[in-house]
Formats: C-alpha cells, sequence, structure tokens
C-alpha cells in the first residue's frame, strides 16, 4: 500500500541501524505509525535536519506490514518554535498521543486540536488553555470524557457556585463541602468555554484534567510530568537560594 502527500508531526524518533531512523508519526487521515526512515542520519540524506517534532510535513511512505518506509519528506512550513518551558509542554502533548492513541486508529480531529495547541503553547497567556483544550479533546476522541455541562446523578446543569466530585468513570457528583478529587463549578464551566477563570480556577481546571488522564493511564508516568516537575523544584530552589543570599548580603 502506497500513500503520498499525508499531512503530518513527528511525535518521537529514535536511531535504528547505523544510519536510519525508527519515527513515530502523528497523520491526519492515518492516525498515528510506526515509519523506517532509511538513511536519513546520512549527511546526503534529503530528509537531514526535517525529521523533527513540531515541524508540519507533508509525507509518503509505502507499507506491507507493520512498519512503513518512508519515501518522500517535504516541510509545509516553518517549524513551531518552542523553547524552555513551551517545549516541555510540546513533549507533554507528543506523549500523551503516543500513550493513549493506538497506531492506525484516524483520528482527525485530535490531530486538527493537536496543530492548534502547538501554535499556542509559545505564548505564556494561551499555554495553559491551549494544554487543557487538548487533554479535553483527547480525552472525548477516547471516548472517556465525561458530561461537563451536567451534573451526573440528577442531570441538572453545572453551577457556577457548585462544587463536584470528579468520578472519571461516573461524571461530576454534587458534594456540599472542599475535599480530595472536588473541584469547582468554576473550573468545569472554564473547561466547556464558558467563562475565564483567575488562577486558581486555572489550578482546579488542570487537576481535573489531570486526574482524568490519569485514570486512562492507569499508573503508567509520564517521564515529561517528571521532568517538569523536576525542573519546577530546582527552580524554586534556585529562587530561594538567590534570595538568601541577597538577604545575607544586606546584612
Amino acid at each position: 500500500m502506497r500513500i503520498s502527500d499525508q499531512v503530518c508531526w513527528v511525535l518521537h524518533r529514535r536511531p535504528w541501524r547505523e544510519s536510519s531512523l525508527l519515527i513515530e508519526l502523528f497523520s491526519r487521515d492515518h492516525g498515528r505509525l510506526g515509519v523506517v526512515a532509511r538513511g536519513a542520519r546520512g549527511v546526503r540524506s534529503p530528509w537531514r535536519g526535517l525529521v523533527e517534532p513540531f515541524s508540519p510535513l507533508t509525507a509518503d511512505w509505502s507499507r506491507r506490514g507493520e512498519l512503513a518506509t518512508l519515501t518522500n519528506l517535504e516541510p509545509t512550513a516553518s517549524r513551531v518554535g518552542l523553547t524552555d518551558q513551551a517545549l516541555w509542554c510540546g513533549l507533554y502533548l507528543n506523549e500523551l498521543v503516543l500513550t493513549l492513541v493506538g497506531r492506525d486508529d484516524p483520528v482527525p480531529a485530535l490531530f486538527d486540536s493537536y496543530g492548534q495547541a502547538l501554535k499556542s503553547l509559545a505564548d505564556p497567556v494561551t499555554r495553559a488553555l491551549a494544554l487543557r483544550r487538548f487533554e479535553i479533546d483527547l480525552l472525548a476522541t477516547l471516548g472517556v470524557l465525561p458530561d461537563l455541562e451536567h451534573e451526573a446523578q440528577t442531570g441538572a446543569p453545572i453551577s457556577v457556585d457548585g462544587l463536584y466530585h470528579v468520578q472519571p468513570e461516573t461524571g461530576l457528583v454534587a458534594v456540599a463541602r472542599s475535599g480530595q478529587g472536588v473541584v469547582s463549578g468554576k473550573a468545569v464551566l472554564l473547561l466547556t468555554g464558558k467563562i475565564e477563570g483567575d488562577r486558581e480556577t486555572r489550578t482546579q481546571a488542570r487537576l481535573l484534567t489531570r486526574w482524568l488522564i490519569d485514570h486512562q493511564l492507569a499508573g503508567k508516568v509520564l517521564k515529561t510530568r517528571e521532568l517538569m516537575s523536576a525542573g519546577r523544584t530546582r527552580r524554586a530552589v534556585e529562587h530561594s537560594t538567590s534570595k538568601a543570599s541577597a538577604q545575607g548580603d544586606r546584612q
């Protein structure tokens, strides 16, 4: 089977044999698939420097078994420039797709959501919301997104003043007080796009999607989360040390 002119993104790559690469592609019409790029690491390869995450591409490949063989690769636009925190967020999106989306499962709506999210990550103002929207779209694609419009037991609309216990298999259950696994109605409505939230609301929205995604991960730990957490801890220690040093200099 030969496939031509497929828009795609590189999710992951690793060396294979002397000069080739094994690539995980995310394509609009064919979903996630494994591809061999023969000679792609060679100094004369026309694909050298193209097989990179966050580069919008079109690809041709042929396939007989589980892995396809890349036959052509072309850029369609400039690489999405992600650095520092935005880079880790982009890698997080890639890991989510690699971990939760099966191979050979076309998910065109999620593919479009992924491209939109990448373009929003570079701006700190839109980054968090872009992540939440992609997480919601991913859960919807997997068919496991709870109803964010209505309370699970009564069917009543989610109230901006309400509190809800997040139950991944059931939905959002109204409760009387805060506690573990409980978020505000504001956080839920933020995810539906009905309201804009403050910092606390955005934090709760992040926790809500995290609990839902963790349920799907079934105990699997995402490496990007670990690295981002370690980076935040390191920055906090460096800031504390710098602040203490500055105070000592003034004494």
